[in-house]
């Protein structure tokens, strides 16, 4: 008979900018990045948008494997079926660390996070847990996950802007999985805006620009 024994670590985590942090962005941007991506990688999306007023920030999943064998590309994940919950409350106290240090060296206007894939499931769990003070949360191919404390998110999330988007043509989700999960959200209370685009599984410049300009006016309010 075996007996299970945990103890807390310390250990190194990482995470990318999209440059060095300036005085005259007025906007942060949390991204997190979806299975088996790196976030270096993951952050040349966004950079792609030009939009030099925000500072995206990309932080990195605790779980590192090789994609393909036991050689060659890297890529990251979040969390695995295997003991979940210490992974969850892992990578969220992780996460809260990251966002303490990029906001102690400059205060911003707005604050989002941003969720990929995997990462949305990872994005609603930490924005429902975290004491940091975010306007806008967006799930990019992704679902809320359904082990929510949905009770305090309806608390948390009722005054912020939520949003989901989804490809007509997304390998992984159908659109009676996406009708089901709207449906879902409605009656927990939740009702997030929802961006349609033409495309599958990942994100595109053009739908990422508008929702950017959205969330993030070029030309904000002094």
């Amino acid at each position: 008979m075996s007996i299970r024994k945990d103890f807390k670590i310390e250990r190194t985590a990482r995470y990318y900018l999209s440059n060095e942090p300036l005085s005259l962005q007025p906007y942060l941007c949390f991204v997190l990045h979806g299975y088996g991506q790196h976030p270096e990688y993951f952050l040349r999306k966004f950079e792609k948008a030009q939009r030099s007023d925000i500072l995206f920030v990309a932080p990195e999943g605790l779980h590192r494997f090789y994609l393909q064998g036991s050689s060659g590309r890297v890529g990251s994940s979040w969390m695995t079926k295997e003991d979940r919950l210490n992974d969850i409350d892992d990578y969220c106290q992780m996460l809260d660390q990251v966002a303490m240090m990029v906001l102690k060296r400059q205060s911003f206007k707005k604050v989002a996070i941003f969720g990929f894939s995997q990462g949305v499931a990872t994005a609603c769990r930490w924005a429902n847990s975290t004491n940091l003070k975010f306007e806008t949360l967006i799930n990019w191919a992704g679902a809320f996950p359904p082990d929510l404390n949905f009770e305090k998110a309806l608390e948390n999330f009722r005054p912020k802007e939520l949003h989901m988007l989804c490809g007509d043509d997304d390998e992984f989700i159908s659109e009676e999985r996406l009708e089901e999960h709207l449906n879902f959200l409605k009656e927990k209370g939740l009702h997030p805006d929802l961006h349609r685009f033409e495309g599958k599984h990942d994100i595109y410049d053009e739908p990422l620009k508008t929702l950017l300009e959205q969330v993030f006016p070029i030309h904000p309010n002094p």
